[in-house]
């Protein structure tokens, strides 16, 4: 029998036990990139399946409560004929009422006066160059921007200087013409020549003017600003001066001692047995259009519904192609009329006697935030 090498038989069983172990490793390896990859997938659609349920559940809360505050609204114009301020004893509507919110949810309420604000679409071009001049700009300026905005919003206005007339849009690229009515948005401010270089500075930002403009002017049009909550500004730019105002924002926010209360007005007499003899026009102590903010949480997620409402017609966007506060079309001279799609709708809500009217309404819902970098994994 020849000597020779001979392979221990262990060593030749390891060799195939070895390379299963490395393919059942990288197996391992592979199915668990394809599990890391399809749980981070799945994350995505498991957050947004998890704030859509919590916008639903909070939709219901959010407008629930908003109808018990525009309930508790009409209980008060009813019994005091009208809505002056929420000293008047409805700031906390849902409190008055008795609302209690489902477990874990609170709902909070917030008001802001539309109608403390002066209604765009009847301002005059004096009241309206005052008001700049009181936000801010030098009164040769606010002539300029007055006189730009009365050009874009009013077909019979004459401009003042070539560079705020309409002739300016007719010669742009592409060649346009202005709408001859109230503005829409604020947005519009930054096609409006000469305006917009105050609105907005050289990389498109509204400037401290657009948001001090937005405080004080309303787009939407209404009879009388509330002298209730009017800033000093808008008093200023209907002709008070600063010894008028200041009166007034004392008697107003000073607690009547007796009851701890502080007053309101409930007409324009009253307002001048404070401060005398003061200009009126377009001046009243009653709210005409109220923003209504209803707030629902539940812990992390938020849903914020925003409500504008008027009354009996009191407050309404301008006609489309009004030219002038009367209501007479560019084109025609004749009264507009609201479109024809829009008067089923006001028929049917006539018909169930709907005390409010629904001017706009938004809704924002607050996502989970995301976790600090060093908390934990769940």
């Amino acid at each position: 029998m020849e000597a020779g090498l001979s392979v221990p038989p262990a060593s030749i069983a390891a060799g195939p036990r070895g390379s299963v172990i490395v393919i059942v490793l990288v197996t391992l390896l592979f199915a668990a990139l394809l599990l890391t990859r399809l749980i981070e997938s799945s994350s995505t659609d498991l957050l947004i399946a998890m704030r859509v349920a919590d916008r639903d559940r909070l939709r219901a809360d959010a407008h629930g409560a908003m109808e018990t505050v525009l309930g508790v609204l009409m209980d008060f114009r009813t019994v005091d004929g009208g809505l002056y301020a929420p000293v008047q004893g409805w700031e906390d509507p849902l409190g008055y009422a008795g609302y209690v919110p489902r477990e874990r949810v609170t709902v909070t309420v917030a008001f802001e006066d539309e109608s403390a604000k002066l209604s765009l679409p009847r301002l005059n071009l004096d009241t309206l160059n005052t008001l700049l001049v009181q936000l801010g700009l030098a009164v040769p300026d606010a002539a300029r921007v007055a006189d730009a905005m009365f050009v874009w919003m009013r077909s019979g206005h004459l401009a003042a200087e070539s560079a705020t007339s309409a002739t300016v849009y007719e010669r742009g690229d592409p060649p346009a013409k202005p709408p001859y009515r109230s503005l829409r948005s604020f947005d519009e401010l930054a096609g409006i020549a000469v305006a917009k270089d105050f609105f907005y500075d050289v990389d498109g930002r509204p400037t401290p003017l657009f948001e001090a403009f937005k405080g004080a002017v309303s787009l939407y049009q209404f009879n009388a600003t509330n002298l209730n909550s009017a800033p000093a500004a808008v008093l200023a730019a209907t002709g008070w001066d600063p010894t008028q105002t200041s009166t007034l924002q004392k008697y107003l926010t000073a607690p009547v001692s007796a009851t701890k209360t502080r007053p309101y007005l409930r007409s324009l007499q009253e307002a001048r047995r404070q401060v005398g003899n003061v200009a009126a026009r377009n001046l009243g102590a009653q709210i005409q259009v109220l923003r209504i903010t209803v707030t629902a949480r539940e812990g992390a997620a938020q849903l914020k519904l925003s409500a504008l409402v008027t009354w009996a017609g009191q407050a309404s966007l301008p006609a489309s192609l009004a030219a002038n506060p009367g209501g007479a079309t560019a084109a025609t001279g004749q009264r507009a009329t609201a479109p024809a799609a829009a008067q089923p709708q006001t028929a049917a809500a006539n018909s169930l006697r709907y005390p409010f009217t629904v001017l706009e309404l938004a809704e924002t819902t607050q996502p989970h935030p995301p976790p600090p970098p060093d908390a934990p994994a769940a």
